[in-house]
């Protein structure tokens, strides 16, 4: 395989399958899937180095997992990826209990809309905070990893469009109480 390989033109089954014997297969979903799991782990972890150290330890336990055939034939890439590196997100927080698990960025001090935008985003987190960890998970998926509904259903044991509806209640919830305290 190439580095001129366009990603949609590739039939991603057909890629996984190289993958177990091709290293250049393997790049390919490497260099797809590096930005939507580091953003994942990044908003998980709020800490650079960390989130570098566990994508790299999930691409290793991936390439080992598909090079001893662990992976499932016809499943979902995505879905075995993101499940490999919420369960190393657990074994972190096992390992450093005292690591906070939703700390919000910090506001610059300085000109009035980053003041202002600080205070969004403390309202935001304050919102965030008020929903049950799965939701909040449920949005990281989306939103930092950006995987598909049908992915995030996978990962979650629900069908497609139950993530769907479950996000959109999400959403709902938090654009309706953002609107009640900004009255």
């Amino acid at each position: 395989m190439t580095d001129e390989i366009d990603w949609v033109e590739i039939n991603e089954p057909a890629l996984v399958e190289a993958a177990w014997h091709d290293p250049d297969a393997f790049a390919v979903l490497y260099r797809h899937y590096l930005t939507p799991l580091y953003r994942y782990l990044l908003s998980r972890l709020n800490n650079v180095h960390d989130a570098e150290d566990l994508t790299e330890q999930v691409f290793i336990e991936a390439m080992g997992g598909l090079v001893n055939f662990q992976y499932k034939k016809g499943g979902c890439f995505a879905a075995w990826l993101f499940t490999i590196a919420r369960r190393r997100l657990v074994d972190f927080y096992r390992r450093h209990e005292d690591s906070p698990l939703d700390d919000l960025p910090s506001p610059e001090p300085g000109l009035l809309p980053v003041i202002e935008k600080g205070e969004d985003l403390q309202q935001l987190g304050l919102l965030l905070a008020r929903l049950e960890e799965k939701d909040r998970e449920l949005l990281r998926l989306r939103f930092s990893a950006g995987l598909s509904f049908a992915e995030i259903g996978l990962i979650d044991g629900r069908s497609e469009a139950a993530a769907k509806m479950a996000l959109y209640r999400i959403l709902d919830f938090l654009r309706s109480h953002r609107e009640d305290e900004n009255d």
